[in-house]
């Protein structure tokens, strides 16, 4: 089962994604996996694409694939990808997987990989606080400074946002718009349990 959470950067698509795998594990010791959608750009050297935040930037045939090997063997493979090289590497297969969550820019863009997603959702978050959070978590997680930041966001990022991710938000079953805390009961809960009679608690995922 592959839950698909999009969204422009900095719209806490991660946060909500840790959190559903914590309260899941802790309330109904389900196994979840996050696939991160940054673990999937293309060897740079090999494949020609504008930049990090454009659709063609990712290799779907091979995220396809191994979400394929899920769905099919209950194990996922977790991979990494390396700015250096510019190449993705395997680091570890997790097993005995119930639910996988998969995260990003464009999870469910893409037709074929939209296709296998049973839950899509869309978390549209102010412009201007998206670029917040990602100046701060660039800063301090990535060592990306301001400047350097914002010549990318004004260089590309805002243009790959309007041209390309927000359409998601028309394939979407769920859109949580703002920053508002997400509850499991009024809207993430009733998708997760009509499409997998999944038992769970209600409670509250903050995303601010």
């Amino acid at each position: 089962m592959i839950i698909a959470i999009a969204g422009g950067t900095g719209s806490g698509k991660t946060t909500l994604s840790k959190k559903i795998q914590e309260l899941y594990k802790q309330h109904c010791n389900i196994n979840v996996s996050i696939v991160s959608m940054d673990n999937y750009y293309k060897n740079k050297h090999t494949h020609l694409f504008e930049n990090y935040d454009h659709p063609n930037a990712f290799d779907i045939d091979l995220l396809y694939d191994d979400l394929s090997v899920f769905l099919s063997t209950g194990q996922v493979i977790k991979r990494s990808y390396d700015y250096v090289s510019k190449e993705s590497y395997i680091l570890e297969i997790e097993k005995d997987i119930q639910y996988v969550i998969l995260e990003g820019l464009y999870p469910f863009y893409i037709k074929k990989i939209r296709d296998i997603c049973s839950i899509k959702i869309y978390l549209d978050v102010d412009e201007k606080l998206r670029i917040q959070r990602r100046l701060l978590r660039d800063l301090e997680e990535r060592n990306i400074s301001i400047k350097e930041n914002m010549k990318m966001i004004n260089g590309f990022v805002k243009e790959m946002h309007k041209e390309y991710v927000v359409e998601q938000k028309e394939l979407a079953d769920q859109v949580f718009i703002g920053s508002e805390n997400i509850t499991f009961e009024e809207g993430l809960f009733p998708l997760i349990h009509l499409k997998f009679n999944s038992k769970f608690i209600n409670p509250t995922i903050k995303v601010t």
